[in-house]
């Protein structure tokens, strides 16, 4: 369910919200003058009212639950991706530090070498300009001709040094460049995985984002949803009273109609009604037991209309169960609850809560046992159930 759908449903429930207020309002005077039969056509279109608010309650619980889990998700990849982001800015930083030093390292080698080139082309030029001067100098200042040539081959090698010289320094500030554009290549790969990753944070943080929305929006839409629903069973409730009332103590026919399937949601049938085998031996089972995972805890709805008989604590037996009069010799039995939201002699309308499955008493496990009787009798509930009617 989208926010938009959810904002929309809102409203929308909002406004029904209203009319129905208005018509509780002006309606409570006619409460005391219905007769039995009215009594239970509005608890029927009170309960089927409750399972409409239900199925929508049911949705906003799906959506807060499926926004969550987006919510979560995307809060873990935003986490996941920030880390990711604070140990490349690290690796970035350490880039730009080595570039820095490079740097200064090429800049003191050109500088070198750029001082060394401008001497030796002074030296070159007072060479030059005095070359006559040089020579004639070396000629008359040896007292041999071999020492004229130790002179002039001196002048010589420091001409080739300063030449080496300035081609080391050359070199040296050639690697030095190498290695810097080399790091430059590698922070410009760096920077590129950073623009990827902030992209990539900027997408996550804008489906975050949108689920917190959609999770806001749904918890918005099941607060007005489960306001509507303590309205129509505080409505139930009142009616219930009055039909309570008008019908005394006793069922006098029966209510009619089918019987719903007692646990909404969960139609896996464990042990179904007749003969099997229980702890090695043949056993008589009189109902159907309903299991499932994740069924501990869940409702049990009163699969019809009708007045609340027996209810008991037992730690043996059906161990915690309920007993239902539907009117002529007509019987329900919820057994092995792990809570019971009934007392005795209130009556309930069909799909109205009256415990949770449990697994207390004789039970090997959490169920439900449920049993139709018709005149005394234990009947297949199969036969008398409804499978379309889905509360």
């Amino acid at each position: 369910m989208s926010s938009k759908t959810l904002k929309k449903a809102v409203s929308l429930v909002c406004a029904v919200a209203l009319i129905l207020c208005s018509v509780c309002m002006t309606g409570g005077a006619e409460i005391s003058a219905m007769t039995a039969d009215e009594a239970k056509e509005k608890l029927q279109d009170l309960q089927d009212e409750l399972v409409a608010v239900n199925k929508e309650l049911a949705k906003a619980k799906d959506a807060i639950e499926e926004a969550r889990e987006r919510a979560k998700t995307y809060t873990k990849r935003v986490e996941i991706v920030k880390e990711q982001i604070s140990i490349l800015q690290e690796s970035i930083d350490a880039k730009k530090e080595e570039l820095s030093v490079k740097q200064q390292e090429l800049d003191a080698k050109v500088k070198e070498h750029d001082d060394t080139k401008d001497l030796f082309k002074t030296r070159l030029r007072a060479m030059y300009m005095s070359n006559d001067v040089t020579t004639l100098s070396l000629i008359l200042g040896a007292n041999s001709f071999s020492e004229f040539l130790v002179a002039a081959e001196m002048q010589s090698k420091i001409s080739q040094h300063d030449t080496e010289l300035i081609e080391k320094l050359q070199n040296e500030a050639d690697a030095i460049a190498y290695q810097k554009e080399i790091i430059e290549g590698e922070l410009a790969s760096l920077e590129n995985d950073m623009e990827i990753l902030e992209d990539k944070y900027s997408e996550l943080a804008a489906l975050l984002q949108e689920a917190n929305e959609d999770l806001t929006a749904a918890e918005a839409y099941k607060q007005v949803t489960e306001e509507d629903y303590d309205r129509v069973v505080a409505e139930m409730q009142e009616t219930q009273a009055e039909w309570n009332e008008l019908m005394g103590t006793g069922m006098y026919g029966y209510v009619g109609g089918y019987f719903a399937w007692p646990v909404p949601g969960f139609n896996w049938i464990s042990s179904p009604f007749g003969w099997r085998t229980l702890y090695g031996q043949a056993n008589w089972h009189g109902g159907i037991d309903i299991a499932g995972a994740g069924i501990y805890g869940k409702p049990i709805i009163a699969s019809n209309t009708g007045r609340v008989e027996l209810v008991r604590y037992y730690t043996t037996g059906y161990g915690y169960h309920v007993m239902i009069d539907h009117g002529d010799d007509y019987w329900t039995v919820y057994g092995h609850m792990s809570s019971i939201a009934v007392s005795e002699g209130e009556w309930v309308a069909q799909g109205q809560v009256i415990g949770y499955v449990g697994s207390t008493g004789n039970s090997t496990g959490p169920h439900l046992h449920f049993e139709i009787r018709v005149n005394g009798d234990r009947v297949d509930p199969l036969n008398y159930l409804n499978y379309d009617y889905e509360f």
